[in-house]
């Protein structure tokens, strides 16, 4: 058996592993843990705590009850009826929610009772992976491999890339802003329109939605408008990297430039005005005293995560973009979709069923990192870091598979446009 065999073979058992990893924590049954619930108010302050521990959680069927009683919360002060704006439980990391009620909706059925019961399912989420392992085997194989530098191979592109990263950073640069001053040349609001098209849609959706959403949230425009600047930047560049090969055709066809370098481009255009239309949300947060806390950091991976997938995504979307003329009105359809399932109107966890809202916030990137944003700026909470790890790694792989297939690809680019 040749070296190049045990590669294939150690690679058969890490896929196997996986399987059989993936079946163990599908099947097997986890004893039940114990659940906080904290009572919050509007500003997303703690009034009081209930705690039960697993023996005190009874059973069947994966369903339990739980009798919840006002006495059983430790009193801040106050009045909760008065105060009382959200019920949210958690497991072991009490800065993760697991779920949340709205304390109006759960009220009405209190009523003026002492207590009620309240049904609900636990959940555990088990990521356990040997892609780490996985890709040392690929590197080893490469390492084996006398034709390395002709194959494509893992270490090789990533080496070509941040090499070549280095090299074009000022082109970059140079191209986003000569771009930047050609949208706004011809224009009489110049720069002021990368604060009023956010705004207006803002202005447009709080109108729209704000009588079905505004009662429940807090803050409704600050809620829609600091979900539709992350979004906004998401939708535009998927929406141009179909579409990047096919409207460079000038640059493509006459000088070589790695095809990412002007994914990139666009990217960083679109990041200065991000953060030229965030000065309009500093100043609803200062005009509604929406509270900033020590959470607020938790903003920057959850948009360094979504810049990270918004990249892999593109890479893809670049490539098949160039061979299918139709995926362009595909995506434009699919975006539309995706913003409606994505919670920029509304809250996901609070506002869609069980199990729809934890799947949603599970298997969809942007609505996870929307409320990660939203609850690290309006209600100082700390991120699902789980769910973030999962998604990094997913956004990474996204990442290399979409710079492999350009590269293996990009000459025979110039054939087809």
């Amino acid at each position: 058996m040749n070296k190049h065999s045990v590669c294939k073979a150690l690679k058969l058992i890490v896929i196997l592993l996986c399987a059989a990893g993936v079946g163990f924590f599908a099947l097997w049954r986890f004893p039940n843990r114990g659940l906080t619930a904290a009572l919050l108010d509007s500003q997303g302050r703690v009034l009081g705590r209930a705690s039960w521990t697993a023996e005190q959680i009874a059973g069947e069927e994966g369903l339990f009850a739980i009798p919840l009683r006002f006495d059983a919360f430790e009193k801040a002060g106050g009045s909760f009826a008065a105060a009382a704006s959200t019920l949210r439980v958690s497991g072991v990391f009490k800065s993760i929610s697991a779920k949340e009620f709205d304390f109006n909706a759960i009220s009405r059925m209190i009523g003026g009772a002492e207590s009620c019961e309240w049904k609900w399912t636990p959940k555990c989420v088990e990521v356990k992976g040997l892609a780490i392992l996985f890709i040392m085997i690929n590197v080893f194989e490469e390492r084996l491999s006398d034709t390395a530098r002709n194959n494509h191979s893992f270490v090789f592109e990533v080496k070509k890339f941040f090499s070549q990263l280095r090299r074009y950073k000022n082109y970059m640069v140079y191209s986003a802003r000569a771009d930047l001053n050609a949208e706004v040349a011809n224009s009489y609001l110049n720069r002021l329109w990368w604060l009023l098209e956010p705004f207006f849609n803002m202005m447009v959706y709080v109108v729209i939605f704000g009588r079905v959403m505004g009662n429940s949230v807090q803050n409704y425009a600050t809620f829609v408008f600091s979900a539709l600047l992350m979004w906004n930047y998401f939708s535009k560049i998927l929406n141009f990297s179909v579409k990047l090969v096919r409207n460079s055709r000038d640059i493509v066809t006459k000088v070589y430039v790695p095809k990412f370098v002007l994914l990139l481009s666009n990217m960083f255009l679109n990041f200065f005005k991000l953060i030229f239309s965030m000065s309009v949300l500093i100043v609803m947060l200062a005009v509604f005293r929406v509270h900033v806390g020590f959470n607020v950091v938790w903003i920057l991976p959850a948009y360094a995560l979504m810049i990270l997938l918004s990249f892999g995504a593109g890479m893809v979307l670049l490539h098949y973009g160039v061979f299918i003329d139709d995926l362009a009105y595909a995506i434009g359809i699919l975006l539309n979709m995706l913003m409606f399932l994505s919670g920029v109107f509304y809250n996901v966890m609070t506002t869609l069923p069980e199990p729809l809202n934890v799947l949603m916030m599970t298997v969809n990137p942007v609505a996870l990192f929307i409320d990660v944003m939203r609850n690290a700026l309006l209600l100082n909470r700390a991120a699902d870091l789980p769910l973030l790890g999962l998604w990094l790694f997913v956004s990474l792989l996204l990442c290399y598979a979409g710079v492999h297939i350009v590269y293996k690809n990009e000459n025979s680019y110039v054939k087809i446009i």
